[in-house]
C-alpha cells in the first residue's frame, strides 16, 4: 500500500511539472488563451534574444478598441524569474507614431512604419530593431531602454529626419 502511495505521488508531481509552461512561447499561448477579451491571435515573430514576441490580436466582441482591433501589431515582453518565464508587459505598436510601456524597467518602446521612405528609427542614441510584417507593408520597430524619457526619431530616405517624440528642455 505504501509503495502505491509513493508511486501515485511521483506520477502526480511529474504530471504537474509537465503541465506548466516552460518556454516563453508556451507562456504566451497560455496568456492569450486565458485572456477572455481575445478571440484570435497570431504570432508574427519571436525574438528570443530580446525576450519579445510580436503578434496581432482580434476580438469579435469589441473588447479591444474597434479602431485598433487587429490593425496594429502588438508586442509582448517576457522576463525570467526563478527559472520560469513571465509575461512582463505588452504594448500596441501604433502606425507612424510611437507607444511605450513605462511601468517598471526595462521600458518598452514600439511603433509601426507603413512607408518605404522610413529607413530606421532611433530611440535615444540607439537604433531600434525592425521586424517585417507578413503583409509586406508594415514594419514594427521596438526598443528596450533603461530610460523612460527617450527621444524617438525616424530617418527617411535621403537623410532627412522626423521627430516622433522630442523632449523639450
Amino acid at each position: 500500500m505504501f509503495k502505491r502511495i509513493i508511486f501515485f505521488m511521483i506520477v502526480l508531481f511529474l504530471l504537474v511539472g509537465c503541465n506548466s509552461p516552460r518556454t516563453m512561447e508556451e507562456v504566451f499561448h497560455v496568456s492569450m488563451n486565458d485572456n477572455l477579451d481575445i478571440d484570435e491571435y497570431k504570432i508574427v515573430e519571436i525574438v528570443k534574444e530580446d525576450n519579445v514576441i510580436i503578434f496581432t490580436a482580434h476580438s469579435k466582441n469589441g473588447a479591444i478598441n474597434k479602431k485598433n482591433n487587429n490593425e496594429y501589431p502588438k508586442i509582448a515582453y517576457f522576463t525570467k524569474f526563478n527559472g520560469e518565464w513571465h509575461l512582463s508587459k505588452t504594448g500596441e505598436c501604433l502606425m507612424d507614431k510611437w507607444n511605450a510601456n513605462l511601468v517598471g524597467e526595462s521600458y518598452l518602446w514600439c511603433g509601426t512604419l507603413t512607408g518605404t521612405r522610413h529607413e530606421k528609427v532611433i530611440v535615444g542614441d540607439t537604433e531600434a530593431k525592425m521586424i517585417e510584417m507578413n503583409d509586406d507593408v508594415k514594419r514594427v520597430w521596438y526598443h528596450l531602454s533603461e530610460n523612460n524619457k527617450e527621444e524617438v526619431k525616424v530617418f527617411l530616405e535621403g537623410g532627412s529626419e522626423e521627430w516622433l517624440k522630442e523632449i523639450k528642455y
